[in-house]
């Protein structure tokens, strides 16, 4: 961490901290504090409004999008697993779309460990999107949300499970000191607690005068500058960008994702934030924020003209082919599942495993699935035009 730079910050302070580290013994360093944020924001270049003007037409276009789509669905439910499946590689877990559309399956047998901590950051989000219909973003939701994320991965556990950690955290190479980390975030005790307390409040204030993009990029950056969690500050610092857009009423659906950007900078996501805390100076940060919402939604709307496209032309397929009854239903599911097996076809659609074969080959014949595995037993299907869609966001 430098010292020097960081000891000089106009919103922050370095304050000394001592502990134990199970490598390496005993520390004595320090810790980077962030001042609450401003009510205001003073000194915004003038090319920072414009990205935040874009970003905000962005959001009011991709939003209207959804609008327009027969189902919203058809782009909700592949967002959030590109989101699921990118917010974890950020946190170093790489894991695949067919293998996290496999694991939902009834019949799933085996789930790897990267798997199961992708699946829970999608239950963890569809659980935050319903429940911030009800109540605010709070310090307490989160720490339930933080809580949910390891509840099923037994053996990676972080320290103060469910809330604010009481201890020291470090950022960079685990390998190294705390000396030679990149950056150590507030220290776990009081002033840590305080800086949530404000963070809280500062998010359910009204500040009207700020746009919701603006206040998402603010209260995004102090929350990862706090890093008030042992693990997954990252995965829940994320998904409140979406909480608190919805909240504020950018958006009125859960459509947009920003790690599939930021992954693709994570090292200048990483420098963006550090800078903002080294200098006081807002502007690259806001403005790599915006750039990163409006590209999203740039990406996200192709996206949905496709699925929709597709769904459109698999329709008048089957309605050629005069083929009636729960294939159409089945044919609607795999927009939100488009990976299939015939035993959970059957038990999904209330029909027997002679009918879901039907089903299954017929949409295998005219293109809308692709068997997948090879195998002439134990064979799983996919919607492959679904998940080349999801990829490309």
């Amino acid at each position: 961490m430098d010292i020097d730079q960081l000891s000089r910050s106009p919103i922050g302070s370095l304050v000394p901290i001592h502990g134990r580290d199970a490598r390496f013994g005993e520390f004595a360093y320090f810790s980077f504090l962030a001042e609450p944020l401003p009510d205001d924001i003073l000194g915004l270049s003038s090319s920072t409004w414009t990205r935040v003007a874009e970003a905000s037409a962005a959001l009011a276009k991709l939003d209207q999008a959804c609008l327009q789509l027969p189902e919203p669905r058809l782009l909700i439910r592949p967002t959030l697993w590109r989101e699921a499946l990118d917010t974890s590689a950020l946190e170093g877990t790489v894991g695949t779309l067919r293998e996290l559309l496999e694991a939902q399956l009834p019949s799933a047998q085996f789930i790897s460990p990267e798997t199961v901590e992708i699946r829970a950051y999608e239950r963890v989000a569809l659980q935050a999107f319903e429940e911030i219909k009800h109540r605010d973003i709070s310090v307490s939701l989160l720490c339930s949300l933080q809580n949910q994320l390891f509840r099923d991965d037994a053996s990676n556990k972080p320290l103060d499970l469910g809330r604010v950690r009481q201890n020291h955290v470090w950022i960079g190479d685990e390998k190294l000191p705390i000396q030679e980390s990149r950056f150590v975030p507030a220290p776990g005790d009081d002033r840590l607690q305080l800086g949530m307390s404000n963070w809280e409040a500062w998010v359910q204030a009204n500040h009207s005068h700020l746009p919701p993009v603006l206040r998402a990029a603010l209260a995004h950056y102090q929350f990862e500058t706090l890093h008030p969690f042992g693990d997954g500050n990252g995965r829940v610092g994320r998904l409140v960008i979406v909480l608190q857009l919805l909240k504020a009423g950018a958006i009125q659906h859960p459509a947009i994702t920003v790690s599939a950007w930021f992954l693709r900078r994570r090292i200048e996501y990483q420098d963006h934030l550090l800078a903002v805390s080294a200098s006081g100076d807002w502007n690259p940060w806001i403005q790599f924020f915006c750039q990163a919402i409006s590209e999203q939604c740039a990406r996200l709307i192709p996206s949905a003209d496709r699925l929709v496209l597709w769904v459109s032309e698999a329709r008048r397929k089957l309605v050629e082919k005069r083929w009636h009854g729960a294939i159409h239903g089945l044919l609607e599911s795999l927009t939100e599942w488009p990976v299939i097996t015939i035993a959970d076809t059957a038990a999904q659609h209330g029909v027997s495993v002679m009918n879901a074969t039907r089903m299954v080959n017929h949409l295998v014949e005219i293109g809308v699935l692709e068997e997948l595995t090879g195998r002439s037993h134990n064979r799983m299907f996919g919607a492959t035009e679904v998940m080349r869609t999801v990829d490309s966001v």
